[in-house]
């Protein structure tokens, strides 16, 4: 067999590309079954709305396997097909909104939610947007496609996200009361929660954005 310089050069360990696919696989998939929750929760039957509790942790329970797996092959490999920081980084970056949303059904179970207000499914409507966007440009991280439009797309999905958050908080709070309900106090932790996986997948799209130029 001819031997090549380029041999020694050229990365060969792709699995790395596979691992962060599944993982960005896992926080769509998430994403999107926390929406339909949210969206559908005051319809869903106790054992529905428990199987979909469940199948969100379960998300965040293979994002952790997924990223373990991630470090453990990082520290097998001599040649990765990227710097291995920037791999050991976006790993534990996609792994942030699964537990932002394993967080949040926390939440509705032992604060026995079963109503959300209308800006939480419009939250849950820009996340998953957004969750779409970093799947593609996970995805693309192989490939010589560009992801700055995508990037910015998400960044001004996030700038909608803040609106909201701020108009959100005022709505919660534009009450006379002296003292906080219960109910306030929980949306506002909800609300929090959302904002926090937002940010996470943004900053998961600036990531790729620095990977990419990183490696033309």
């Amino acid at each position: 067999m001819k031997f090549s310089i380029l041999d020694l050069l050229l990365p060969r360990e792709t699995k790395f590309f596979d691992f962060l696919d599944q993982l960005s696989d896992y926080v769509y998939n998430s994403c999107v079954m926390f929406r339909d929750l949210a969206v559908q929760i005051e319809t869903l039957s106790e054992d529905e709305r428990k199987k979909r509790i469940f199948a969100i942790k379960d998300f965040e329970h293979r994002g952790d396997q997924a990223e373990v797996t991630i470090i453990e092959e990082l520290s097998r490999c001599f040649i990765t097909p990227l710097d291995r920081e920037d791999i050991h980084t976006l790993a534990v970056n996609l792994e942030r909104p699964l537990d932002e949303l394993k967080d949040l059904v926390r939440k509705i179970e032992i604060y026995q939610i079963h109503k959300m207000p209308t800006n939480v499914c419009e939250f849950c409507d820009i996340m998953v947007s957004l969750a779409k966007l970093q799947q593609d440009i996970v995805h693309d991280l192989h490939t010589r496609q560009k992801v700055r439009k995508k990037v910015e797309q998400m960044h001004k999905l996030e700038n909608q996200a803040d609106e909201l958050f701020n108009l959100s908080m005022a709505e919660l709070f534009s009450h006379k009361e002296t003292v906080l309900t219960i109910e306030m106090v929980q949306l506002k932790e909800v609300y929090e929660s959302l904002e926090a996986a937002i940010n996470g997948l943004d900053d998961i799209g600036k990531l790729v954005r620095g990977i990419k130029i990183k490696n033309g």
